[in-house]
């Protein structure tokens, strides 16, 4: 189902509270602007919230950023860890969240009231809100290729049957935190949706505005990240296909 967003006003009446967890590795330079402006949008739509940075092994001064904001506002809190990537970031964080829902976004990027609005859309509370970019900002045209690519490849494989597969979305807490991230880099975004919808979630699909980035490069553009995301997802498909065969060879033993 698509949804159009709405006035910022109307969203929050069924929305409680959010936990933004924002993964960071070496983002020193964009954190704190991106954190910052993360807190003062859901402040101006009056959303509970609380804002979890996970340091995923920095080498700048990304982890001295991240405590200066959590000294600074009573919302933020900070987790460092060894670089483990961004599933092993996503999955501290997620453990560490305290609200109702719970939405991933990148340490590069802004947010603003417009762009956060529509994710607190009206929707049943077991339904994850799966944002689909109207645009690539700052794509490359091999990235564009892989961006029409990658959703139909995760139809192809999982019978998932979504516009965006790999952008923010925002979760049911409850829903998340039962569901295993095993996947270290970009394909964990497929596994959790799978993962969703396996145990019974709805996806409302709302139509987002991608920002450009603080500062830097995208690293999904490289690639050896290409590579490393889709040889992630075939994996996971080779290992749902093992897990439902054994499940399948049981039953018939236990049936027979």
């Amino acid at each position: 189902m698509d949804m159009a967003a709405s006035s910022p006003a109307t969203h929050t009446r069924d929305l409680r509270s959010i936990s933004v967890v924002v993964p960071a590795f070496d983002e020193e330079l964009t954190i704190e602007v991106a954190v910052r402006s993360i807190a003062q949008s859901l402040d101006a739509l009056g959303v509970e919230h609380e804002v979890v940075i996970v340091d995923d092994g920095s080498r700048d001064g990304t982890g001295a950023v991240a405590d200066r904001l959590a000294a600074e506002r009573s919302r933020v809190a900070v987790v460092h860890q060894p670089n483990g990537g961004l599933g092993s970031a996503f999955a501290t964080g997620i453990s560490e969240a305290t609200k109702e829902r719970i939405l991933l976004w990148p340490a590069d990027m802004t947010a603003s009231p417009e762009t956060l609005a529509p994710y607190l859309t009206l929707a049943p509370p077991t339904d994850v809100i799966v944002g689909c970019r109207r645009g690539r900002v700052g794509y490359t045209p091999l990235m564009r290729v892989n961006a029409w690519v990658y959703p139909r490849l995760v139809r192809a494989l999982f019978g998932l049957e979504l516009r965006d597969v790999n952008w923010i979305c925002l979760y049911p807490a409850a829903l998340l935190k039962r569901i295993p991230i095993a996947r270290c880099g970009h394909a964990m975004l497929t596994e959790i949706l799978v993962g969703c919808r396996d145990r019974g979630a709805g996806f409302t699909e709302i139509d987002v505005d991608m920002q450009a980035r603080v500062h830097g490069s995208a690293s999904a553009g490289r690639f050896t990240v290409m590579w490393r995301t889709l040889r992630e997802l075939l994996v996971l498909w080779s290992e749902r296909r093992r897990a439902a065969r054994t499940d399948g060879e049981a039953s018939m033993r236990g049936s027979a």
